[in-house]
């Protein structure tokens, strides 16, 4: 090659300058594609939590009506039969039934009283093992509670000086196992007697958690479609990119040489650029320009 022919280019060269584009283009790309799933994931996340906490209040509303309307028919119950004593609640049918009413799905109340001797006693509760007379004193599940006992007693025991206590407490399954209940606890009109209506709140909010994580499922599979589509996108794009970059750059390289060429007196050569663009006209006009100087060449020769 001519010494003409390998000038290097003054600049920063059109192959450098496309791929810079083609990076900056990479980069709005990749920020749009993280806001897109970031704003999808946050979507999904946002509705989870506001209906997880709508439902959980919702829940806890209803079981705080139940303990008042159970609180309201053992109260018309008591009125409409004086003679029936506490120690008698268990054994009567019609009293239990009405004391023991399911919340939820395996929640329920229980009735329970602070009596005159200070101790506080369950009356009616479907264990029969924890109610008086064979549990004399609530305070003797401190044992099976352990170290949970604490928020629960301070839960019963607030109905003393708030009207209608409620709250979350960790109850012990029949597999010693532990689970978090919520209660909420009514004076029976008249009386010091309560009834308490607990049950796991995870039965309320188990439907919209479902659903939240067949939202997060959504979120999680258009996260990897918008990945996907970006990541095929930028591969389609970095090869166009690649590909028409080196024709460019190869053929001005072709036309320069070719310009060189002439520049050195080589008024013969063939210049051939398969293109309809810019570089068609640009070869056109080199072409012209040789044809030029080889017409003005022989006129010379044709003087001297």
């Amino acid at each position: 090659m001519t010494e003409a022919s390998e000038t290097r280019v003054p600049g920063l060269g059109i192959r450098f300058k496309l791929y810079t584009l083609f990076c900056l283009l990479i980069a709005v790309i990749t920020g749009l594609a993280y806001y897109l799933t970031w704003q999808l994931t946050s979507i999904a996340d946002q509705f989870g939590k506001q209906g997880t906490t709508i439902i959980k209040e919702l829940a806890e509303k209803d079981i705080a009506s139940t303990a008042q309307s159970v609180a309201s028919q053992v109260r018309l119950y008591l009125d409409a039969h004086p003679e029936l004593k506490k120690e008698q609640f268990m054994a009567n049918a019609a009293f239990k039934s009405l004391a023991i009413q399911p919340v939820g799905k395996t929640g329920y109340t229980v009735l329970y009283s602070y009596d005159e001797d200070g101790k506080w006693r369950l009356w009616v509760h479907p264990n029969p093992n924890v109610t008086a007379p064979k549990l004399d004193d609530l305070e003797k599940l401190k044992g099976p509670f352990g170290e949970n006992f604490p928020e629960f007693w301070k839960l019963i025991t607030r109905v003393k000086t708030e009207q209608s206590p409620k709250g979350y407490y960790r109850w012990q399954e029949k597999d010693k196992s532990f689970r978090t209940k919520f209660m909420a606890c009514a004076n029976v009109p008249g009386t010091t007697m309560y009834i308490a209506s607990t049950t796991y709140i995870d039965e309320f909010v188990e439907p919209i958690t479902r659903l939240e994580r067949q939202s997060q499922s959504v979120a999680q599979r258009e996260t990897n479609r918008i990945a996907a589509t970006f990541a095929i996108t930028i591969a389609v794009v970095s090869v166009i990119t690649f590909l028409f970059g080196q024709a460019l750059v190869r053929n001005i390289r072709y036309l320069s040489e070719m310009a060189d060429r002439i520049s050195l007196g080589d008024l013969d050569v063939q210049i051939e650029v398969r293109s309809r663009d810019e570089l068609a006209v640009l070869t056109e006009s080199i072409s012209r320009l040789q044809q030029s100087l080889k017409m003005s060449m022989q006129r010379l020769r044709k003087a001297a």
